[in-house]
């Protein structure tokens, strides 16, 4: 017995004799096989009625009805329902009805007087190809929404590789162009437009940079799709590609097409500053062959970008038009001294702020800067916190934390700056912090030698305890306490007097012994100045 949960299965009782119909219909455990509604029909006319107003799943009919015949129904019915199964009864077990049957799709062929038991295994038989059937179909369906999903990627994908300079076999790039549905072909003209945000648009998280790159995308394809097929990609820079090619190119010449690809990339450089608050530098490539022309189209834009940044508004350059070069030029000032690294030694943090305001002044009055400038920038005042990181015994990392080291994409020579100002604030709260708390662990590493040890202490004694030189340990005495060191050991001395004093038998002479003076007169000297009276007229007072 079949039990279907998924699929509620409908049948259509199809007779002439009316009786067969309705004894049928009664004697019949349906609900058992998971069919939840059974129709009736007495002629084909009023089966197929029936057929076009819901969706059928098993018809069993008579083959011989007056009208339209048994198999004249299952015709028509497949012509609007090719998945319905359709099972014959006839009271003729001619071979013949039994061949053309067969040519109509019907499962099963069954013999007046029917048998309960032979219908119920058919019905079991078909049931099992209709559940087949709804498997495939789901399975297929469910990959080519899988597919229809990852299509954009598959897309971007592809042409990344062809941007990189991978090589396809013609008929293997065929595929992969009819599969994905795109519309290009081997030796068609293309043009190829490089996009970079700019500062604007990486100023936010990473999130809404994406949310941005989308924007930008869509209304590249607004702008370009009336007159362009167009494949877009994001590249391992984090630049947009663009890959168009004319719908007109049988009726436009190629200076028309150039001229229209130009006014639509103008048109989306002002929008996207207009709409989106932002600018964008867009590169337009010279006409090339797909898809042996893409890898140095895309390498020549590349070139051109890397060669103008730092201006936030964006640029637009055509290499169809031939570009000036502009000089590269040392970026000597950089190197001058006080350097940053000396800066950072010296715990000079105003003045490493400065010196970064200096860089970006030098590097704005340059007549152009490109890329490996910034990454020179970026370089510098990257090694210099490596390296006071590292001389204080940490990784970089820890100290300012890895989102802030991570950030790699700089626009421009203020946003590099500016990333730097954050890091050395960083740096600089952390290490004073850890170096404070440095010092308050050797302070209190001291004191405890002292409490320890309060007969031998002395400056010298203290300093060899905490493996110091003398002078370092009474200058951090001093800045952390607020007292020299003799003075603390003193004050640590007089108050165990006192107490022996208080609350003890003890001499004078063994109190003074006790406390690592080795006369007791210059013990009670020292006393007398430090409370104004002696330690026995100290004592007569208790």
């Amino acid at each position: 017995m079949i039990r279907r949960e998924k699929h509620i299965l409908q049948i259509l009782l199809v007779d002439d004799e009316q009786y067969v119909v309705d004894d049928l219909e009664l004697a019949f455990p349906w609900q058992d096989f998971g069919i939840d509604k059974v129709y009736k029909a007495y002629s084909g006319a009023q089966a197929m009625q029936i057929a076009l107003q819901y969706p059928i799943d098993i018809i069993i009919t008579d083959i011989a009805m007056p009208g339209m015949s048994g198999l004249e129904l299952v015709k028509k019915m497949r012509k609007t329902n090719r998945r319905v199964k359709c099972i014959l009864l006839t009271g003729y077990a001619e071979f013949e009805y039994a061949r053309e049957a067969l040519q109509y799709g019907v499962v099963e062929y069954l013999v007046k007087p029917l048998d309960h038991h032979k219908l119920r295994a058919a019905l079991e038989s078909t049931i099992k190809t209709i559940q087949k059937e709804i498997d495939t179909t789901a399975s297929y369906e469910q990959a080519m929404l899988a597919f229809r999903e990852h299509l954009p990627a598959l897309r971007d994908k592809l042409l990344v590789e062809l941007i990189q300079g991978k090589a396809y076999s013609e008929a293997r790039l065929k595929e992969k162009l009819d599969g994905y549905q795109l519309n290009f072909q081997r030796k068609d003209r293309v043009f190829l437009i490089l996009i970079r945000l700019e500062e604007h648009f990486t100023n936010f998280g990473l999130d809404s940079q994406l949310l941005f790159e989308y924007a930008v995308t869509n209304i590249a394809c607004e702008l370009l799709g009336a007159g362009f097929e167009v494949w877009h990609c994001r590249d391992t820079y984090e630049n947009l590609v663009f890959l168009v090619k004319s719908n007109d190119e049988e009726v436009m010449d190629a200076d028309n097409i150039l001229k229209q690809l130009t006014h639509n990339t103008h048109q989306l450089h002002s929008s996207v500053n207009e709409y989106l608050n932002g600018g964008i530098s867009v590169i337009l490539s010279y006409p090339g062959e797909f898809p042996l022309d893409i890898r140095s189209m895309y390498e020549d834009s590349q070139s051109a970008l890397r060669q103008q940044v730092g201006n936030d508004k964006g640029y637009f350059i055509s290499l169809t038009d031939k570009q000036k070069s502009s000089p590269v030029q040392p970026l000597k000032d950089l190197y001058a001294s006080p350097t940053l690294m000396h800066l950072l030694e010296t715990g000079q943090w105003q003045g490493y702020k400065e010196r970064l305001q200096q860089m970006k002044d030098f590097s704005n009055n340059l007549p152009a800067y490109n890329e490996e400038y910034i990454e020179e920038i970026r370089s510098m005042i990257l090694g210099s916190f490596h390296y006071i990181a590292h001389k204080n015994h940490s990784l970089l990392s820890d100290l300012v934390g890895r989102e802030l080291l991570d950030k790699t994409l700089f626009r421009s020579v203020s946003q590099l700056i500016s990333w730097g100002e954050t890091l050395v604030d960083t740096l600089q709260v952390k290490l004073e912090r850890d170096t404070q708390n440095n010092r308050l662990g050797i302070i209190k590493e001291m004191q405890s030698c002292i409490a320890a040890n309060l007969a031998e202490a002395s400056q010298q004694f203290v300093a060899d305890a905490v493996s110091l030189h003398p002078a370092y340990v009474s200058r951090l005495f001093k800045q952390v306490s607020g007292i020299s060191i003799s003075e603390y050991i003193l004050n640590m001395k007089m108050e165990q007097a006192v107490a022996c004093l208080r609350n003890s038998d003890m001499r004078i002479y063994e109190i003074s012994e006790q406390l690592g003076y080795a006369n007791s007169q210059y013990f009670i000297k020292v006393f007398k100045e430090q409370f104004g009276m002696t330690p026995q007229d100290y004592r007569g007072k208790l």
